[in-house]
Formats: C-alpha cells, structure tokens, sequence
C-alpha cells in the first residue's frame, strides 16, 4: 500500500489522504477490546467466574467435635486436633453453619459432638 501512496500519479493524487487513513492499523488497545468481546459473551474467561460454594469449607473432628478455621487442604499432613490430637484424617465437611469465627469453646465442642454433627 505504501508503494502505491508513494508514487505521485494523476489517478492517486487527490486520494492520497485517504488510502493513508484506511491503511492505518487499529491501536493496540482497540484490538484487546475486541478480543475480550466474544470470550464475555460466551462466557469463558473475560467475566467473574460465579461459584455456588463458599469461600471455604469448615471440617470438623469425628472424635472430639472441634471445627478447623481455615483451608484445610493447605494445613500440613501432619496436622493434628488440638484438643483429642488425632490426625487430619478424621476430619470431615462441617454441614452446619459457621458465622464468623467458629465457636471452640468446651461446652460448644461437647454439644456438636454428642450431637454428631458431621
């Protein structure tokens, strides 16, 4: 295109501004926009991913009844109970409902334990 721009002829001359406008490539950030257009509208990538889950899971100790604060998958293998010190592998999904910190307190622990809530 530039070699046709350059050359001074009757036929191109009065159309040199424009062929130079049409020629010229789209900015940088235009072209991000247009790329990001189709993945929102299909719904991969671009938008916020929408989870029913919470954002982390409470487990409980099958032998004692005290619930862990925190990600549990990123607790060491070694983990064990504080309170009857038995390993992470009796730990299971806490099913009740946890607002806030949950409550650790001997008579709270007794009570979800005969309970069996788990």
């Amino acid at each position: 295109m530039q070699a046709l721009q350059s050359r001074s002829s009757p036929f191109l001359g009065a159309r040199r501004a424009h062929l130079a406008a049409v020629s010229r490539p789209a900015a940088p950030s235009r072209a991000r926009q247009q790329a990001a257009a189709p993945q929102a509208l299909f719904g991969f990538g671009g938008g916020a991913k929408k989870t029913d889950a919470p954002a982390t899971k409470n487990y409980i100790c099958t032998a004692c009844g005290w619930i862990y604060d925190g990600d549990f998958a990123k607790a060491p293998g070694s983990f064990k109970c504080p309170v009857c010190n038995v390993g992470k592998n009796k730990f299971k999904v806490y099913k009740g409902e946890v607002k806030g910190k949950p409550n650790n307190s001997p008579s709270a622990v007794k009570q979800r334990f005969q309970a069996k809530q788990w």
